[in-house]
């Protein structure tokens, strides 16, 4: 069954808060480095929901949706967002190698999100290589995939695993401790960060891969996005500049896990912020509801990016 069947992925509170989150950092990459003429290329799905947050705050108007499943590809036909919006039949391997031999793609910086909703395998590796090898100059690539640690075997066969995905990064030293639990999410969102920083080394791109983006959250699953910039060499500076800002929340320590609220309360939740003093338990039960003071934390951490959904009865 496809992904797609099981899961809304635009319902995802913690999922919407990393979404708006990257497109943030996009942006002020997008206009540091003046680039313009952009091209999106992702993993649309039916839903599209990155590809409409791309339109509007990067105002990127042309769009590449890959899809491999035959019935995925026709209702994504069908639910396509904008009319440059083009869905394109196939594995991303293969439509990946299409637009890298297109003349026209290869003109514009891309962002690419390949937004997988399985764990990290060899065909995902393959992806992130060859865009790091042959997207042109100035292009953001973004990877998501599971990371809950049983998905890479037992405890005894993580780490060869890996090894056997990302080859020499990962250390001889890496402990059986360092691949199991929420421990797992870190250790890969660290690998495959320095997988990507090892590609961009033997590609010899004269820019390099410089490292942006380091997401770790959980709805029902774990998950990890990590990515960067493969820059030009004259924007290596200014893409650096950018990342090492303060304002720059692309790299947030701590993992991401939204409550799952009502509409209702997170409107009270919201009207007792913002705050100088953190949100108490108490101060949320006086408003006459509960909850835990994790959950308080949590949305208080991201209250600007949380999503908001209402169900409309026609």
């Amino acid at each position: 069954m496809a992904s797609f069947d099981i899961v809304n992925y635009s319902l995802r509170p913690s999922k919407g808060i990393q979404r708006q989150i990257i497109f943030d950092g996009i942006r002020m990459l997008k206009s540091r480095l003046e680039l313009s003429d952009m091209i999106y290329v992702g993993l649309g799905s039916i839903w599209f929901s990155d590809f409409v947050q791309a339109h509007k705050s990067l105002d990127i108007r042309r769009m590449v949706s890959i899809e491999a499943d035959d019935t995925g590809y026709c209702r994504a036909r069908f639910n396509k967002p904008y009319a440059t919006v083009q869905v394109r039949h196939g594995h991303s391997s293969a439509v990946l190698a299409e637009l890298h031999d297109d003349d026209d793609c290869q003109a514009h910086p891309w962002v690419v999100w390949l937004d997988y909703d399985g764990r990290l395998s060899e065909a995902m590796v393959g992806d992130i290589r060859a865009v790091i090898e042959r997207s042109p100059s100035d292009t953001i690539l973004l990877t998501t995939f599971k990371a809950r640690a049983t998905s890479y075997g037992r405890p005894e066969q993580r780490k060869e695993r890996l090894r056997d995905l990302l080859g020499d990064v990962v250390p001889d030293d890496l402990s059986k401790a360092g691949c199991k639990g929420d421990r797992m999410q870190e250790t890969l969102a660290d690998l495959v960060t320095d997988f990507m920083k090892a590609i961009g080394v033997e590609s010899a791109r004269p820019g390099g891969f410089i490292p942006a983006f380091r997401i770790i959250y959980k709805d029902t699953m774990e998950m990890v996005t990590v990515g960067g910039i493969v820059p030009a060499p004259g924007n290596v500076s200014s893409a650096t500049d950018v990342i090492s800002d303060e304002r720059w929340r692309c790299r947030p320590q701590r993992r991401i896990v939204a409550p799952l609220l009502t509409i209702r309360e997170a409107v009270t939740l919201l009207s007792l912020l913002p705050r100088d003093d953190e949100l108490t338990r108490e101060q949320v039960r006086v408003s006459g509801f509960d909850l835990e003071q994790e959950q308080i934390e949590a949305f208080e951490r991201y209250y600007r990016e949380y999503p908001m959904f209402a169900q409309i009865v026609a």
